[in-house]
């Protein structure tokens, strides 16, 4: 009987779109080795899809020899490039220039590639907290303008945390929207202007933003909205616009308010909206509140307190307008309040027994653990139908739960409630 042969697989028969993925778990320097093994392989380093994604590290002391690798890369690679992500960690007043000097070089050398971008991130570019000197901050805008008004198919935009000035900010979101202002449909810009400015009273913002007119997500600040805003956004993101982030910050204007016919109309005309507030070291209830309009269709509420006490921040009074407002409507709220003495068990069971919609509750404040067991049993008597339920125990109440106590409890609820299908945490912070 002949004995068959056994073929041997060779790595020249492996499938292009194999071998790409192969390549896609190396190293750039891994893939240079590889590409010297044959022609082939030489072939496959150059495919496109292994040079989309790029995220470059461009801060610190060695932001000179980072920018240098980046521009190889431009070079090289940077007409495959779609998505770009860039990092700014750990600036100071020393590393700000060097920085400037090699975005420079960057985006010069991304033009020249002819570069398209779908997506770009840079955060934390903190100039007002960093950048000590105007001159490196104006070159640093004219830069970012000379590039953006090039990428005519932008997807996603991001520049939270640039804390530009008001002129600056609206001639970089003027670039964008130079040839990508019907394109973008998620732009995140929280903290894009520095604090204490008005933003809602600067007319070119009015006259940009509404150049954006096919956003489906987007951040923002505040002190970035007005009724003139939300009009705009009315006209130009009719059916489009699906969430819309907003953080209400300490520092910034809070002041001015928003009308309900103006949220009403916004409304009307995206009807898929859903709104979320952040709010941020804003403890005080006639802050809040009026904020917190019935005509917005509001479905996430984070209240951050920060770290400042204050006894008469009247907690509980917020927590009952927001029962009162969205009730049919809100769907995750999140209390941090562990700088405060001030006990919210009953407006927080109340939140919980009248909003019926509500799938996800975060508290870190004064409670008992007695209201954490009635919540418990509303979950098991299946009266509320939380998806998550996180809560600390801080405080006056931290002291008063003993971590025998906090295991009993868990012992208690976590299978129940893991039947049920929530998430379900305690903890104790003491200070």
């Amino acid at each position: 009987m002949k004995r068959m042969r056994t073929i041997q697989p060779k790595w020249i028969n492996i499938p292009d779109v194999v071998l790409i993925e192969v390549f896609k778990y190396l190293t750039d320097s891994e893939r240079a080795k590889a590409a010297l093994v044959c022609e082939n392989w030489s072939r496959i380093f150059h495919s496109p899809c292994l040079w989309r994604f790029r995220t470059f590290e461009m801060g610190g002391y060695k932001a000179q020899i980072y920018g240098m690798r980046a521009c190889k890369f431009a070079e090289n690679f940077g007409r495959f490039l779609k998505y770009l992500v860039i990092s700014c960690s750990h600036p100071s007043y020393h590393t700000c220039k060097l920085f400037q000097k090699s975005i420079d070089e960057l985006f010069a050398t991304l033009r020249e590639a002819e570069t398209q971008l779908y997506e770009f991130e840079l955060c934390r570019l903190e100039l007002e907290r960093y950048w000590k000197y105007d001159t490196p901050r104006e070159k640093l805008i004219s830069i970012f303008s000379k590039f953006l008004k090039t990428q005519k198919r932008m997807l996603c935009f991001d520049m939270s945390s640039a804390q530009l000035p008001a002129y600056g900010g609206c001639r970089v979101l003027d670039a964008i929207a130079h040839q990508s202002g019907s394109s973008i449909q998620d732009m995140l810009m929280e903290d894009f202007f520095h604090s204490r400015l008005a933003v809602h009273q600067v007319q070119k913002f009015h006259k940009v933003i509404g150049k954006f007119t096919n956003l489906k997500y987007l951040s923002l600040n505040y002190n970035c909205l007005s009724d003139e805003i939300l009009e705009i956004f009315t006209k130009s993101l009719q059916r489009k616009l699906h969430f819309l982030n907003i953080k209400v910050f300490r520092f910034d204007p809070h002041f001015h308010r928003i009308s309900g016919l103006a949220w009403k109309q916004f409304a009307q005309s995206c009807p898929c909206l859903r709104v979320a507030f952040w709010f941020e070291s804003v403890g005080m209830h006639e802050a809040i509140a009026p904020i917190l309009v019935k005509e917005a269709p509001v479905k996430d509420i984070h209240i951050w307190s920060g770290y400042d006490d204050d006894l008469d921040w009247r907690l509980s009074d917020t927590i009952d307008h927001i029962t009162n407002t969205y009730a049919n409507m809100i769907e995750s709220v999140s209390f941090e309040l562990d700088n405060t003495q001030e006990i919210i068990d009953q407006p927080l069971l109340h939140l919980v027994s009248k909003c019926k919609k509500l799938k996800e509750l975060s508290v870190n404040a004064m409670v008992s653990i007695k209201t954490v067991e009635d919540i418990c049993e509303m979950l098991r008597e299946k009266t509320i139908d939380l998806t998550m339920l996180h809560v600390t125990f801080c405080g006056i109440s931290s002291q008063l739960v003993s971590e025998e106590e906090l295991e009993h409890m868990r012992r208690h609820y976590s299978q129940i409630l893991q039947e049920r299908g929530t998430d379900f945490r305690l903890h104790r912070f003491d200070f």
